[in-house]
């Protein structure tokens, strides 16, 4: 289908659409402690790696600064069962077990607790997301559902990135990299003691990062630039007796080129520019109570996306949630917790194609969590069982349970198998929009050259949040300093937002439609949730030191999709854009050298198949990078990326239908001054 209407789309489509980190850094923990490590995405409290029973990877500090990223995105691409792609110039398609896409709707990202997802699509506007890594202490990734805790939304996983206290980040830090092409990057962080009463710090960061290029090897208008600055504060206490109060504000701005086609079916190339604007306020308290420990956290959000004179959404976010865990009473432990949000969302959309109704939305989500961790028998086995409920006024009530059960032999094996329910809570702009979005040639002879192409929320549609139940199998064996995991996944959609064609056919308009000189009849796709879909997979990954200075580690994901076929066409032509979003399968190796004198190396390679989607081919990149610790003040850094390949196509994009672009060999330098 050709889609002349596209480049506007594009933009009106954007708008309608709790961990405490200690103090100590992780940069320098070995294998063996980092098995120890308290992780909290999984059960909501400090928990070691080794005793989780679900499929959860931890990079520390020293995993992101050894792994070359400037990005959490391109940090991700070593965790089994991610899929990282870069679409352009800080534009990126991320997904868990499939579901990959510019925006994918199944994934849920915190910062220190802080959800970023949107509800006007669904997703993660990536391009927007800047952290100072400097100051991240680890990003917990869970892969499968972690719903029954953290809510809606954490269907295919969740990634929790936690920032450390401003008590473990005295004296100043200046980080200052540029790339091949000359684009800067600079950051600057001080941190304050505040004597008795704790610590703070204050950063900014601002960043030009370089553009992809096309297939021909041109650069086109593609980039991305901006900056970040805030503050955090925590108090001297720790535990249960802890406070935090943070805060940030970001900007940045990004340009693409747009496909699109003239009358004549010539194709067109339109430049769309996006700023996005970001302001925040989180603060937490942990206190004893009963006995046990409680924590109340509470944050405010605005967030805007303005595409120059198409139109703008914003997002208002008040959030609350209160947290108790109870003293363990025989074999339980308890723990249980409230929640509620508000969320106000305006879309103002300029564009003819669109019709937005209502235009503003007030909705609200009340929620309550309960889970019991239950001693079957001490060392060996454990039974988590737990469930949130939740009700908003766009899903209405969304019960997520699950079922763990966790198998510990000795002290080196442990096996799990689990089944978890989780939801979807739908897009303002799936529940309603009402959007033209392209034309298709009509067959010969037919009195009308073309037919306009529309999606509108079907009649009487029963809008209710996705679903997917999954069945996992996981086991994990501690090699010492090293560890091995292995991990069997199924999961079952029900109730996805699929298109068919309306049953009343053609609508014959009254006056034109933006494709003149002549009049064309109307087709309109109707939204509603009849789709399924089935996936499964494996996911292996192994970390093995080989020797003090040479550590390996190395992953592979092999998955497939299924998507339920109908009679409708466009139901199936959505379908199999489904089970054509991600690869197949997946694969890493990394090998990390330490050389003494303060010396590292790194060299990594990573192997993507193809992926339908977009027609992109499968690819293998090596990227390597030297580190050289020149004094206990100043570090310096030189990486390379796509070593042997100078071009090559990561991702189409699936949201927007934005220019391919391909990613080129790339090198930056970088010094790390601390003070």
């Amino acid at each position: 289908m050709s889609r002349r209407l596209a480049c506007l789309l594009a933009p009106t489509l954007c708008w309608t659409t709790v961990a405490t980190a200690g103090e100590a850094s992780l940069a320098d923990l070995s294998l063996e402690e980092l098995g120890r490590l308290d992780v909290s995405a999984v059960s909501r409290k400090a928990q070691k790696l080794s005793d989780t029973p679900a499929a959860i990877t931890v990079l520390s500090a020293a995993d992101i600064r050894r792994s070359g990223a400037r990005s959490v995105p391109e940090a991700l691409r070593e965790v089994p069962g991610v899929i990282v792609a870069q679409i352009g110039s800080g534009r990126w398609a991320v997904g868990v077990r499939g579901a990959e896409g510019r925006f994918s709707n199944k994934l849920l990202v915190q910062i220190d607790g802080r959800s970023v997802y949107s509800p006007l699509f669904s997703g993660v506007f990536w391009e927007a997301l800047d952290v100072m890594l400097t100051d991240v202490e680890r990003i917990e990734v869970i892969r499968g559902p972690g719903a029954s805790l953290w809510g809606a939304n954490a269907v295919n996983g969740v990634i929790n990135i936690v920032t450390r206290k401003a008590t473990a980040t005295p004296g100043g830090v200046v980080a200052a990299s540029v790339d091949d092409r000359g684009n800067p990057t600079l950051a600057v962080r001080q941190g304050v003691s505040l004597g008795d009463a704790g610590a703070m710090r204050v950063y900014a960061k601002g960043s030009d990062l370089a553009p992809s290029r096309t297939r021909d090897g041109r650069s086109e208008p593609d980039y991305n630039r901006g900056w970040l600055a805030g503050f955090r504060m925590d108090g001297a206490g720790s535990g249960v007796d802890a406070w935090m109060l943070q805060g940030n504000t970001s900007r940045r701005t990004s340009g693409e080129n747009i496909n699109t086609f003239s009358l004549t079916g010539a194709g067109l190339l339109i430049p769309l520019d996006f700023v996005f604007e970001s302001t925040n306020l989180l603060g937490r308290y942990n206190w004893g109570l009963a006995g046990g420990e409680a924590s109340l956290q509470a944050y405010m959000d605005h967030q805007l996306a303005n595409v120059g004179t198409y139109g703008r959404g914003t997002v208002n976010t008040a959030d609350v949630d209160f947290q108790h865990r109870l003293v363990p009473t025989g074999a339980h432990e308890f723990m249980w917790g409230l929640g509620a949000r508000m969320v106000q969302t305006e879309i103002i959309a300029t564009s003819a194609v669109l019709n937005l109704s209502p235009p503003r939305r007030n909705f609200r989500v009340f929620s309550a969590f309960v889970q019991d961790e239950i001693t079957l028998d001490p060392q060996t086995w454990k039974l988590t069982l737990g469930g949130r409920f939740e009700y908003s006024n766009m899903a209405r009530f969304e019960p997520q349970p699950t079922a763990r059960l966790m198998w510990t032999p000795n002290l080196k094996d442990s096996m799990w198998a689990s089944w978890s329910r989780a939801a979807r809570t739908l897009s303002i702009g799936e529940s309603d929009a009402s959007i033209l979005f392209g034309t298709q040639p009509t067959p010969a002879g037919s009195p009308f050259p073309m037919v306009v192409v529309g999606s509108r929320p079907g009649l009487d549609w029963n809008r209710r949040a996705e679903r997917v139940d999954t069945v996992e199998l996981g086991y994990r064996r501690n090699l010492g300093n090293g560890s091995v995991e292995a991990v069997l996944f199924h999961n079952n959609y029900h109730r996805l937002v699929s298109e068919g064609y309306d049953p009343n056919g053609l609508i014959f308009p009254t006056s034109s439609l933006p494709v003149e000189p002549f009049v064309a009849p109307l087709q309109y796709l109707q939204r509603g949730s009849e789709g399924s879909a089935r996936s499964q997979g494996v996911e292996v990954a192994v970390d093995v030191p080989v020797t003090d200075a040479l550590r390996l580690q190395a992953s592979y994901t092999l998955m497939d999709t299924r998507v339920r076929r109908g009679a409708d066409g466009a139901a199936d032509v959505g379908g199999r854009a489904l089970e054509q979003a991600a690869p197949q399968h997946w694969g890493t190796l990394r090998m990390s050298f330490n050389l003494g004198g303060g010396k590292e190396v790194d060299v990594a390679a990573r192997h993507v198949g193809a992926v339908g989607a977009g027609d992109v081919p499968a690819y293998t990149a090596v990227d390597f990078r030297y580190a050289w610790r020149v004094s206990r003040y100043f570090d310096l850094y030189f990486v390379a990326q796509n070593l042997f390949d100078p071009l090559h196509l990561e991702y189409v994009s699936n949201f927007f239908p934005g220019q391919p672009v391909s990613q080129p060999r790339r090198a930056f330098i970088q010094g790390v001054w601390r003070f």
